[in-house]
């Protein structure tokens, strides 16, 4: 697969899990909240298969 489809299914499913998790946790918190974790995740994701290639 192309990398920037990669990229975009990441960013969506993280996205989505990320607005997910907070709203189930912590409701009382915005949306923006659930951005940054979905971009956490996201991150995450790369940084874990930049040391599994190592």
């Amino acid at each position: 697969m192309n990398t920037l489809i990669i990229f975009l299914v990441r960013l969506i499913i993280g996205l989505s899990f990320g607005i997910l998790l907070i709203r189930i946790f912590r409701p009382e918190w915005g949306i923006y909240h659930g951005v940054i974790t979905g971009i956490v995740l996201v991150a995450l994701a790369y940084v874990l298969s930049f040391f599994r290639k190592k």
